[in-house]
């Protein structure tokens, strides 16, 4: 295997001795990297017989191998050139190992997820702490502080959950990395916030209209509620994928949905089990008083999980969705 460091991002990238030489882009910072050549080999004593020629391995699917590197050679038997630009002959061909019921479950589980985690929970529970302290030192302000503080480190956290479901709809099997060249600015944070908002509101706007016109939760407030529910899942993932509001078009969300209507359902199944491991986690914590920073890192390790099965939807049904991205 020859292991290297994409000199744009610093992901470190693994690829089979087959890829040496080639050229291929960052998986996540996209940008064009080549494969380092294998070290040569000792060479063997003229007493010595040549060993077998035995081909080359050929990446693996479970490789963390560069996007744009073939896994297997063409159908005509030629293998593609090794120093091939992109944009020429060599197709990007991606083959995805299989699915695991495990996956979801294990995907914040590595060193990138659980700091992220850590992080911004053991931030909110500083905010947490201080806001008495700063109420009675700094009366006038120190609200404002901490509710800034919180607002900042929750916007972080959408950010990486933005940003797990981008890593995803790539092919990421585990929580991605957030280098120096993708920390975010403060400006990145609200632009996440806005985007959050926007999916949710194009969906749930009408529940939220009748509620505040009828001044009632009838059945008719469940059923609306429930029908943008059914929306939601979609059109966060076109807003986030597509980073953009103008991404929120009825029309596309609806054919999306018709084109992959079963595994859209099982999708919100899946969604719904984290929704109810939510709610179990809040029980929980009522009775047994749960430090609040151990429940903070919970909630977030269900929302990677969340971002997870938004973003392998995509990957795994975008030759139907059919988004060109």
């Amino acid at each position: 295997m020859i292991q290297f460091t994409c000199e744009h991002c610093g992901r470190r990238l693994r690829v089979a001795d087959a890829c040496a030489g080639k050229h291929g882009r960052c998986p996540q910072c996209r940008q064009v990297v080549q494969v380092p050549p294998v070290e040569a080999a000792p060479q063997a004593s003229s007493k010595e017989l040549p060993p077998p020629a035995v081909s080359p391995p050929l990446a693996s699917p479970r490789d963390e191998d560069l996007l744009d590197l073939p896994l297997k050679p063409p159908d005509t038997g030629s293998p593609a050139p090794a120093d091939a630009p992109l944009g020429s002959d060599t197709q990007e061909v991606v083959e995805d190992a299989p699915a695991r019921f495990t996956d979801p479950l294990v995907y914040p589980a590595n060193a990138d997820g659980l700091v992220q985690i850590g992080v911004v929970a053991l931030g909110l529970g500083v905010f947490q702490l201080l806001g008495p302290v700063l109420g009675r030192f700094v009366p006038l302000y120190g609200g404002v502080l901490v509710l800034t503080g919180e607002i900042i480190m929750l916007g972080y956290a959408i950010f990486y959950a933005h940003y797990c479901i981008y890593d995803s709809s790539r092919g990421g099997r585990r929580a991605a990395t957030i280098s120096l060249a993708h920390t975010p600015d403060l400006g990145d944070v609200v632009w996440q916030l806005l985007l959050l908002v926007a999916g949710g509101a194009i969906c749930l706007w009408p529940a939220a209209l009748y509620r505040g016109v009828a001044g009632r939760a009838d059945v008719w407030f469940w059923v609306l509620g429930a029908t943008g529910a059914f929306f939601l899942p979609m059109s966060l993932l076109m807003v986030t994928l597509f980073q953009g509001i103008d991404a929120l078009n009825p029309v596309l969300i609806t054919r999306s949905i018709l084109v992959t209507l079963p595994a859209y359902v099982a999708l919100l199944g899946e969604l719904g089990l984290l929704a109810a491991a939510f709610l179990v986690i809040r029980w929980w914590m009522g009775q047994i008083r749960l430090p609040h920073v151990l429940a903070t890192a919970a909630y977030l390790y269900l929302l990677l999980m969340g971002s997870h099965l938004l973003g392998r939807f995509y990957w795994r049904r975008k030759e139907k969705l059919g988004w060109g991205l």
